[in-house]
């Protein structure tokens, strides 16, 4: 679908909540990575500008050279997705501002979604490593900390201190926010990218959890997001 004609159609609508995967790398030559939800509130033919606002340090303070940035959304359950130009970045206090350029066309895939929130106060967890590759073992407990930024049926991502990788096996302890039921399941860390100076954004996707409480967690981030 080409950009003007989504935008002539309805299917690109601002304001919206996009998601963007920063690809680049550090001052010191490193590999950075970054996804995250954006909102969209400007666009036109040429550019578009989304805006992110933090609670701690700023991201994307570490990027200093872009390889590319992919920009996506749903719309009625389909993923539509394309490659654009960073243009401009700017940062004042808690608000993060990019200029991007417009894709020519937009590429979509059917993709099943899960409804995803954002928790409205701190919410901590507790994690486990409990093995590697589908692999448990029960040596040892690798304990540690984190606080959770977005919660799905499908996962959840959350910021620690403690570096990971993908596939380590995790066992998750957390308690949703206005609930009193203490949420323990596995997951497998399937990415991972710098977050501020000294933290790490972790994305987890659940496994071998039983239906009733992926369709339970799929009814709170409904609730919660209506």
């Amino acid at each position: 679908m080409h950009w003007n004609q989504a935008l002539a159609c309805g299917t690109v609508v601002i304001p919206a909540s996009c998601r963007l995967i920063i690809v680049g790398e550090t001052k010191e030559g490193l590999p950075f990575c970054y996804e995250d939800s954006f909102t969209l509130s400007k666009a036109d033919g040429e550019q578009m500008t989304v805006t992110l606002e933090t609670m701690a340090i700023h991201p994307l303070e570490k990027l200093h050279h872009v390889y590319f940035i992919e920009f996506s959304f749903f719309k009625r359950g389909i993923l539509y997705y394309a490659l654009v130009d960073l243009l401009h970045l700017e940062t004042k206090r808690c608000l993060c501002t990019l200029t991007l350029t417009t894709p020519p066309q937009l590429l979509k895939a059917e993709q099943r979604q899960y409804k995803r929130i954002v928790p409205q106060v701190r919410t901590p967890l507790t994690c486990r490593i409990i093995g590697v590759r589908g692999q448990r073992t029960h040596q040892g407990n690798a304990f540690f900390t984190g606080q959770i930024l977005d919660l799905s049926a499908g996962g959840v991502s959350f910021m620690t201190s403690t570096r990971l990788f993908s596939p380590l096996e995790l066992e998750l302890s957390f308690v949703l926010p206005g609930l009193a039921q203490k949420l323990t399941l596995h997951a497998e860390v399937i990415r991972i990218a710098p977050f501020g100076s000294d933290a790490y954004r972790v994305a987890v996707r659940f496994n071998q959890m039983p239906e009733s409480t992926a369709i339970w967690i799929e009814e709170y981030c409904s609730a919660s997001d209506g």
